[in-house]
């Protein structure tokens, strides 16, 4: 048997726009995705485990109705790689985290299919989905990353984030968004800006106090809600203005960050979601 593992990811700036080019800072999560395959000479039979070791997903790949997916995304490998011949054998994937926390199910997934088959993942994302990539390039990043979507191809860089990271926190919000429904009702929109979130995103890298965080954390959370034309992540946890909250990934569900200075504040959070929110050190890697 072979194993192979991939991370999570959070987007911390420039969702949507990311997928038009403007530079966004991500990065990978603690929690991920494992595959297990064991070489067989039986049709390929595929098991998805959710965290709780449930099945959510499961069949003959190249049978199933529910797996077309899957059997599009190992064909594409497969081409890559030269192979002509589809696998045979038992492959068990398993979750990390919920499937409905918006971590990465598809994008750890697609890693671990090019980690199996010895290609490279950002050309079999490319070759299969409409998304930026900032997801699959978090999979097997050990640290937080720039990352821009260029016109040929992508640009990625390892950066450190010299935040107050003791202040930042993570809330699920409770609704799973589906990422691929996401980006199909944005991606007509006209490429508007590019050029201010990308700045936005520079300007929250150099932040190094808590109140510049806030400050810029808000801002981007503001501006955004202005260009998607939506209303913004509330901040109506404590009707305090001096929290920073901002909406990750698409919007009105997943994940969102908030940056909270008052100890109490974030110890009543902990006994309200004791089970969806995350210190910076609980959740990133």
């Amino acid at each position: 048997m072979i194993s192979f593992r991939a991370n999570g990811k959070l987007l911390l700036t420039s969702e949507y726009v990311i997928l038009n080019g403007a530079k966004a800072i991500a990065v990978p999560t603690k929690l991920g995705q494992t595959l297990d395959y064991l070489k067989g000479d039986e049709n390929l039979q595929w098991t998805a485990l959710n965290s709780d070791g449930e099945k959510w997903m499961t069949g003959e790949v190249e049978k199933s109705k529910n797996l077309l997916n899957l059997k599009r995304l190992i064909t594409e490998a497969m081409k890559i790689a030269g192979l002509s011949k589809f696998p045979k054998g038992k492959v068990i994937t398993k979750l990390e985290f919920s499937k409905d926390w918006g971590l990465g199910s598809s994008s750890t997934l697609t890693s671990l299919i090019a980690q199996w088959f010895s290609i490279d993942p950002m050309e079999l994302h490319f070759q299969t989905s409409q998304g930026s990539g900032y997801d699959v390039a978090c999979a097997q990043a050990s640290q937080p990353i720039f990352y821009q979507k260029l016109d040929k191809g992508y640009f990625k860089e390892y950066i450190e984030l010299k935040w107050p990271k003791e202040s930042i926190y993570f809330l699920y919000l409770g609704k799973k968004k589906r990422s691929h429904e996401a980006i199909k009702s944005y991606l007509p929109n006209p490429k508007n800006n590019i050029k201010v979130f990308t700045d936005l995103t520079d300007k929250l890298y150099e932040a190094r106090t808590t109140e510049s965080l806030i400050r810029l954390t808000n801002i981007h959370e503001n501006l955004m809600g202005i260009h998607l034309g939506e209303k913004s992540l509330p901040n109506e946890i404590f009707y305090d203005k001096n929290i920073g909250a901002k909406s990750l990934g698409a919007w009105g569900g997943d994940f969102g960050m908030f940056i909270i200075r008052n100890q109490k504040q974030v110890d009543y959070l902990k006994k309200k979601n004791p089970n969806t929110f995350f210190s910076w050190d609980e959740i990133v890697l």
